[in-house]
């Protein structure tokens, strides 16, 4: 497997130890062990891999992988957006038809204006430098890349965009795009970007309140306005319906706008489908700074504000949060950066100390057993709530005996609710006024399937 996705926004370490992280992590990912962990306390919306698919046991990264790769090469200032891909030309390099999970990471180090990547698995190079020529850039903000090795910059500094590509070895400047200036193809601090399947490149262009959105040839496509509703872009993701390891087949642009607390949803003609202003629904407030999406195209929402990630359908309905401030388990420190490599829902979250490394789980909550009263025959009503399309298991302990009401039965994310009505053969199991455990055991469909399942335990009067 591999990672990584993130976003950060202050000078650090962070940044680096997150590529770092990756390149230790590809080392030790493809670990066969189906060894299953189970969790019974910890939070599971996402969940840290099994040992055997980390680097020795490590999910978070910090300062000290920082010195041990890069040493004194470069220092960092205000690092920022980064993406990830998987290389046509690196596909069988490590182990052929395999290695799809080993991925090309590039990132913002904003301060210095430069480009972080790595060259292999296990090294690490710098591009770019403050200025206004040919390769350089003008802290930069944000970045995207596909497998064919295009790559875009947000040039804020210099209001353009630069396009650059990937040997698979070095990185080639292309060509700069724009000037300042609000006429089409022109740009006034633009910030963030992103890639559709086609090429075709989408900028949240920032001072001119407005998404505007190019050919692979650079040529101008459309624009969405503040007549659609779009004001102070930021964070953008794209999805479509041709794009590889994508089970949400439609196609849409979702966008962080407002004061950092509304994410808008249009079409690809730039009709608005969905705005959600994140404060009112949480009820607090919010600084929301980039977004992503996984496999079902539910998306994921980094709050800065709060230390937490927010998790939503793809009709951006509320599912949970994730997370709080701290530097513990599952704890995060003004987290600014995440993202998603659908393909193995591998997820990396940045924060100001550290970046972690998460698969995407299945959680339960709100876990209730009932007695239905049916006359002569006993049944049971179970209720929950899962934020992830899950594999769930209920089980009865009567004695010492195991009873199943069901084996790895297949639901969607959300309120769920089964009905079980106790068979003949176990009515002698269950005597009346006594109480019993039972347990829902959860798994996602991908991602940390089948390594990692959650449980949790309630008891039933009959």
């Amino acid at each position: 497997m591999g990672l990584l996705k993130m976003r950060i926004c202050r000078a650090g370490k962070t940044f680096l130890t997150a590529c770092l992280f990756l390149c230790l992590f590809v080392l030790t990912a493809g670990a066969s062990n189906k060894k299953l962990h189970t969790v019974y306390d910890s939070p599971t919306t996402l969940t840290y891999p099994s040992f055997w698919h980390t680097p020795f046991g490590v999910n978070r990264g910090t300062a000290f992988w920082l010195k041990v790769f890069l040493g004194n090469k470069t220092f960092f200032s205000n690092p920022q957006d980064v993406d990830v891909t998987k290389l046509k030309v690196d596909y069988g390099k490590i182990n052929e038809g395999k290695d799809d999970w080993q991925l090309n990471a590039y990132g913002i180090n904003s301060g210095r204006s430069e480009i972080i990547y790595n060259v292999s698995m296990h090294s690490l190079n710098v591009y770019g430098g403050q200025g206004s020529g040919d390769g350089e850039f003008m802290f930069p903000i944000g970045i995207a890349c596909n497998k064919n090795g295009d790559i875009y910059v947000a040039d804020t500094g210099n209001h353009r965009i630069v396009r650059l590509f990937d040997t698979g070895k070095e990185m080639k400047f292309i060509r700069n795009l724009g000037n300042k200036g609000n006429e089409k193809g022109n740009f006034v601090g633009p910030r963030y970007v992103d890639i559709d399947s086609a090429g075709n490149l989408y900028v949240s262009d920032t001072g001119n309140n407005r998404i505007q959105i190019f050919s692979r040839s650079g040529g101008f496509l459309r624009q969405i306005g503040p007549d659609k509703g779009v004001s102070n872009p930021q964070g953008i993701c794209v999805v479509d319906k041709n794009e590889m390891y994508n089970g949400y087949k439609q196609d849409y642009i979702y966008l962080i706008d407002g004061n950092n607390d509304r994410i808008q949803k249009f079409d690809f003609k730039g009709n608005l489908v969905r705005s959600v202003r994140i404060d009112e629904v949480l009820g607090r407030r919010v600084y929301l700074t980039t977004l992503d999406m996984d496999y079902f195209g539910n998306v994921y929402v980094v709050d800065n504000m709060n230390s937490k990630i927010y998790k939503f359908s793809p009709d951006l309905d509320f599912i949970t949060d994730f997370g709080s401030y701290g530097t513990k388990e599952y704890q995060f420190e003004r987290p600014t950066g995440i993202a998603i490599y659908k393909h193995y829902g591998q997820v990396v979250v940045s924060d100001r100390e550290s970046a972690q490394y998460f698969w995407i789980g299945s959680d339960v909550k709100d876990f209730r057993v009932s007695k239905i009263e049916t006359g002569i025959v006993d049944a049971l009503q179970y209720d929950f709530f899962l934020t992830e399309k899950s594999f769930i298991t209920i089980e009865i302990e009567a004695g010492n005996e195991i009873i199943k009401v069901c084996e790895k039965l297949a639901l969607e994310a959300g309120k769920n609710s089964i009905s079980w009505q106790v068979p003949a053969e176990y009515f002698l199991r269950f005597i009346k006024g006594k109480e019993y455990n039972t347990n829902i055991r959860v798994m996602a469909t991908y991602s940390s399937y089948p390594h990692i399942e959650k449980v949790v335990f309630a008891a039933v009067h009959f």
